[in-house]
């Protein structure tokens, strides 16, 4: 009248089998069975290879794991740089060039990966997964570098302004080594009087730097100037900035105040008075006393 069961704790995939039940008496046994299956989250995939990489895809192949009882639904494409913070999953294209965040279809072996950055060195692994849940990620690809390309990522934050008289600041926020996409890397700086067609250029081969100075004896005092910058590699030039006005240098006060004078307004005050100065060439932002 007493009912019994069997309980498996911490059940495991090798738990998995044919299980019999026995009742003995003295009289005779008899006996019932019943097929266990254990299904977990897919064994890792293996041999993730890289095929044939461009600037900005990289065309995957893999070989499954186990399934452990229940048929693999889907991959998960992850990549790792040196400039990323651990594994991140990327996005993939199918043959009919329909693009699949993140999942690819479980009965493909194979996938390309696209919105790569260029000249960029890539590891990719392979994770499987089922109704069970996620299984454990494939060993990494071997490195392999993206092709180089022309900068398609142009300076930001450009501006600049102040310096010494006669000087053009300009300014601008570099770009990371990441998106300089090939050897060779540098920026462009183009520059005209507000108003004039024609642009003058000059050329920084430094990576890293973020400030180019003008120098012009020509240069008149807080003149605004139209501004841009790209950066370039040996692939080529890449976008411009957009325009930014940029005021060159100030110089200082060339007039003083006139008629200066003062008056006793207690024993611990006195006032001072001067005539505003009239419209200057300089920018004039306030007075010393």
């Amino acid at each position: 009248s007493i009912s019994g069961d069997l309980m498996i704790r911490n059940i495991q995939l090798n738990h998995g089998g044919k299980y019999v039940c026995v009742i003995d008496t003295d009289v005779e046994s008899l006996s019932t069975s019943a097929i266990l299956v254990v299904k977990g989250p897919p064994g890792p995939p293996d041999k993730v290879a890289v095929e044939e990489i461009t600037d900005s895809t990289a065309q995957l192949s893999w070989t499954p794991g186990r399934d452990n009882g229940s048929p693999i639904t889907g991959y998960i494409i992850q990549a790792r740089t040196p400039f990323t913070v651990g594994w991140q999953a990327v996005d993939t294209v199918f043959v009919f060039f329909s693009l699949v965040p993140e999942v690819v279809n479980g009965n493909m072996l194979t996938a390309t990966v696209v919105g790569l950055n260029a000249w960029v060195e890539y590891e990719f692994r392979v994770v499987a997964r089922n109704i069970v849940g996620l299984g454990e990620p494939s060993p990494a690809s071997a490195k392999t570098r993206t092709e180089d390309a022309i900068p398609d990522t142009a300076p930001t934050d450009v501006g600049g302004g102040g310096g010494t008289k006669s000087e053009l600041v300009i300014t601008w926020e570099p770009l990371s080594e990441e998106l300089q996409n090939g050897e060779g890397f540098g920026y462009i700086i183009a520059f005209r009087s507000v108003g004039m067609v024609k642009w003058t250029r000059a050329i920084i081969s430094t990576p890293g730097v973020s400030r180019y100075v003008l120098r012009n004896d020509t240069i008149r005092p807080f003149s605004p100037f139209d501004v841009k910058v790209a950066a370039f590699n040996n692939r080529g030039e890449g976008p411009f900035s957009s325009i930014a006005t940029v005021y060159s240098a100030e110089d200082v006060p060339s007039v003083a105040p006139k008629m200066v004078r003062a008056r006793s307004l207690s024993a611990a005050e006195i006032e001072v008075i001067w005539e505003i100065l009239p419209s200057l060439p300089e920018r004039v932002l306030g007075y010393e006393v």
